[in-house]
């Protein structure tokens, strides 16, 4: 049983970090790449009008799965702390986050 609870805390670790990580960089609009679906392509950094609108979502979610991945490798010491409280209290910061920052689209 104390295993199943050490890898819980490990995957719940990583998505609260893959969370945050994606919260900040839409937020802050850092993206690793950009994606043109008119003309199909991917881009490093932002190109013309002519290519239309780059799509920023999957450079941060990207951004996200990196941030989790990486939190996968902190040794298991670490994650094993976890409390079981932080799953459903981790879930709502991070939705008050998202709450707060899209406001402005509903508080004008």
């Amino acid at each position: 049983m104390e295993h199943t609870h050490a890898a819980l805390g490990r995957w719940t670790l990583a998505a609260l970090v893959a969370g945050t990580a994606y919260i900040l960089a839409y937020s802050n609009n850092v993206t690793l790449f950009y994606y043109f679906p008119m003309v199909d392509e991917w881009h490093w950094q932002p190109q013309g009008e002519a290519l239309g609108p780059g799509i920023t979502y999957f450079g941060w979610k990207t951004i996200g799965l990196l941030a989790g991945g990486a939190t996968l490798l902190l040794p298991r010491r670490w994650t094993d702390r976890l409390p079981a409280d932080t799953v459903w209290v981790g879930a709502l910061l991070l939705a008050a986050a998202v709450c707060i920052h899209e406001s402005h689209w509903f508080l004008k």
